[in-house]
């Protein structure tokens, strides 16, 4: 499956995880995201067939899936058909346009849809071993590591990971929207201050910076991209973008300055109703896979205080 994403979206996708600091990316070992032998806690392999290795779930550092927007993506992705998306409510309040689910998105419910076997991936860990199954031991629900979806996890999972919050589904009506406009629409390529047509969210500001190499940014600087760049006294909740090499990147400020992995990044996309590439919210909008809270949202605290929804949702 190939999304007719831009270049730009590719970078995006990729600097995503690429944004997260070293701190939440050193404690992937210890969330349910580590489903190797090594996890502490939560769903994990058990049994000979199990292994050692915790990225291999997700990534791979040869022969990566091309399709997604997702660093050397390890697994296989369904077919953005067999979605049903959050429009298929025809809510009236639901006025933002939606892209088909893909961009970075589309790695996240190569999990979380429950339509494969966890384990089921690319490549195998070891060398040379293309099996597209990570091992043949058992999870700690007892199912096969070649049967277990994400809907078999239970109670006896410690009771961590269990109901639609892990086990999304291929029907998305029920769940936060994706790969829609962010504020239905209003800033693109060609409209880079544009006002978003909804004015329930958090409105473009006006204000652009660089993605510098300062302490407090995560990328080095570029003959125009130079810590002179990076915007300062941005409001919490702004909309506003960056450039890097040439193109645009919007995300929504938490409040630090410059573009962190704490901010909520939009996807460039191209592929939507309309052409003309602009900003989409995307699972990883909100969500960092490399976070160490419960819910791998990217504010340290999760959402105490509503303060996820309130960063978009100017309520």
């Amino acid at each position: 499956m190939k999304t007719s994403i831009t270049s730009i979206a590719k970078i995006a996708g990729g600097l995503t995880l690429m944004a997260a600091s070293s701190i939440a990316m050193a404690s992937v070992s210890n969330t349910p995201h580590n489903l190797s032998v090594s996890q502490p806690d939560g769903a994990h392999m058990t049994g000979a067939g199990a292994t050692t290795e915790i990225c291999i779930f997700c990534h791979t550092p040869h022969g990566g899936n091309q399709a997604v927007n997702a660093p050397i993506w390890n697994r296989a992705v369904s077919a953005t058909s067999v979605y049903t998306r959050f429009s298929a409510m025809n809510r009236i309040t639901f006025d933002a346009d939606e892209a088909p689910i893909g961009s970075v998105s589309i790695a996240c419910l190569s999990c979380h849809d429950g339509t494969q076997a966890r384990d089921a991936v690319i490549n195998g860990p070891g060398s040379g071993n293309n099996s597209n199954v990570v091992g043949g031991g058992t999870w700690m629900d007892g199912t096969s590591s070649t049967t277990a979806y994400l809907s078999d996890l239970n109670s006896s999972d410690n009771g961590t990971l269990t109901g639609d919050l892990i086990y999304l589904g291929t029907d998305l009506r029920n769940d936060h929207p994706i790969s829609m406009q962010y504020a239905g629409g209003g800033l693109s390529l060609t409209t880079t201050a544009g006002v978003l047509r909804d004015p329930d969210f958090a409105q473009y500001t006006g204000a652009t910076g660089g993605y510098g190499s300062t302490a407090a940014n995560h990328a080095p600087a570029s003959s125009t991209n130079n810590a002179a760049n990076v915007p300062t006294g941005i409001a919490t909740g702004a909309v506003n973008y960056f450039v890097k090499n040439g193109s645009s990147f919007w995300y929504i400020d938490t409040g630090i300055g410059g573009y962190q992995a704490t901010d909520f990044p939009l996807y460039t996309r191209t592929d939507g109703p309309v052409a003309t590439a602009q900003p989409y919210v995307e699972c990883a909008t909100c969500h960092d896979p490399h976070s160490s809270n419960s819910t791998f949202l990217r504010l340290p605290n999760g959402n105490r205080g509503s303060q996820v929804c309130l960063t978009c949702h100017a309520k």
